[in-house]
């Protein structure tokens, strides 16, 4: 799908790689509406504040983009949140709100944001040579392979995200409507950004090449190339210069 003079949302995209592919798909002509719960979307972008782990927030902010321009066409699915923690100690179980909360914003919000999304998604006319009506991409992550000890509530949410990226491949293809993923490594967002130092270091030692971390034009890019090739669907893309993490990092067994 050729991004110019088409309407994408893009969750989360106030900052972080959500605002790098936001900056991706306004340079590429695209009307890009960023749907957060706080900040300011980059310029050129329009603003709707939403909440994915809320269904009516949802609802309202893509009746919003209707609305306002009749159709939503791209959908880059990045809304989410961090956290750690065992499942259990010595004092007790691991903390279940806390679970609960990363996989209602990473999982079921990704869900909900897909589908009113492609349901609107469906009655576009169709588009380009293939006559696609939408695209849609999910940020997966490298623990969607590998969760690392403690990431358990963020490894299930990922990991939910990529096996359903080929599952909302094969329920939407009928409707021509792409759906594939971005699984990022260590990437320079805000949402590492008080991580100590000892562990980035560390972390990075496992890229194979570039050892450094990912920035989220990069990952801009990535997106927009799988917009751009209508044969890419039902696939995860890694972006993480060949990083296979551990089961552990020194630091976090220090």
């Amino acid at each position: 799908m050729e991004p110019a003079g088409k309407i994408a949302i893009v969750s989360g995209g106030n900052s972080g790689l959500g605002e790098g592919g936001v900056k991706c798909l306004l340079a590429a002509g695209a009307t890009v509406i960023s749907f957060d719960l706080s900040g300011d979307a980059p310029e050129g972008a329009e603003f709707i504040r939403c909440d994915v782990s809320d269904e009516a927030s949802v609802r309202a902010a893509v009746a919003e983009v209707i609305a306002r321009h009749g159709r939503i066409d791209i959908l880059l699915n990045n809304a989410g949140i961090g956290g750690l923690g065992p499942v259990a100690t010595p004092e007790g179980p691991g903390d279940m709100a806390n679970f609960r909360a990363i996989i209602g914003v990473n999982l079921l919000g990704a869900t909900q944001l897909v589908g009113h999304v492609a349901h609107r998604m469906m009655a576009n006319q169709p588009s380009g040579p293939d006559g696609e009506r939408g695209v849609i991409v999910n940020t997966c992550s490298i623990a969607s392979f590998e969760g690392q000890q403690g990431m358990g509530a963020y490894t299930a949410s990922k990991s939910a995200l990529a096996a359903l990226t080929l599952v909302w491949a094969r329920d939407l293809s009928h409707y021509a409507i792409r759906v594939n993923g971005v699984a990022p490594g260590f990437m320079d967002t805000p949402m590492v950004a008080m991580l100590p130092p000892d562990l980035v270091t560390e972390l990075l030692a496992d890229n194979e090449f570039p050892k450094r971390a990912g920035r989220a034009e990069e990952y801009g890019q990535v997106v927009e190339f799988i917009i751009r090739t209508p044969l890419i669907n039902g696939e995860i893309i890694r972006l993480d210069a060949g990083a296979r993490p551990p089961a552990r990092t020194k630091w976090a067994s220090a």
